[in-house]
């Protein structure tokens, strides 16, 4: 068995025993931790969960449209911490938690910096997405503009991701490549974050140069 074989197979055994967990455990309140922990990036606890949901005869749209309530919320709950709190909501966060008011100034410079777009790509990138809500409001986005955009993003988590997950996974989770492939794609998707987090590391030491 090559490396890359025995790598995917654990990938997805792995994946998909916490996935099942959840399912077990919560059933279709199991969208909540997995969109809420999930760290930013490719989605792949959700994407695993919307697999194994549908092999336990969840129905998988309703799953679909309550994890984009669920994210709208938090989104937009983070939004108005930013708008009305501000800095200063930052500073006592830092007091306690340094690695979350670090990643709420990240947000809000990604904002500044990426433009409106953040909100919605921006939950791909490590550290920015899970605060783009937080970044908007620091950032002082029009609450219009922020709705629009982040419903964009939150559709494409949710919806996006899961509903081609659930389509194809119903024909190919039973072929022998699927761990395989799933393995491959979550390899190349790691890779692709790394290098945009290196992209963007070098553009920030060019400004600060500049």
């Amino acid at each position: 068995m090559s490396p890359l074989v025995s790598w995917s197979e654990t990938v997805l055994r792995d994946g998909s025993q916490q996935a099942q967990a959840w399912v077990g455990q919560y059933g279709y309140h199991a969208v909540v931790p997995t969109l809420l922990i999930d760290p930013a990036g490719v989605p792949w606890a959700w994407i695993f969960l919307i697999l194994f949901a549908g092999a336990a005869k969840l129905h998988v749209p309703a799953m679909l449209l309550y994890g984009f309530a669920v994210l709208s919320v938090f989104d937009h709950a983070l939004y108005w911490l930013g708008l009305k709190g501000g800095r200063p909501l930052v500073e006592r966060i830092g007091r306690r938690f340094p690695k979350i008011a670090d990643a709420l100034h990240q947000a809000e410079d990604a904002m500044h910096g990426r433009g409106i777009w953040t909100i919605t790509l921006g939950r791909y990138l490590p550290i920015v997405g899970r605060w783009v809500g937080a970044g908007a409001g620091l950032a002082n986005v029009s609450y219009a503009r922020f709705a629009v955009f982040d419903a964009l993003g939150v559709g494409l988590t949710t919806i996006g991701f899961g509903l081609p997950t659930y389509l194809i996974g119903e024909q190919i989770m039973d072929e022998a490549w699927f761990p395989q492939a799933i393995g491959a794609t979550f390899l190349a998707s790691t890779i692709v974050t790394v290098l945009i987090v290196v992209w963007g590391g070098v553009r920030a030491r060019r400004n600060q140069t500049a």
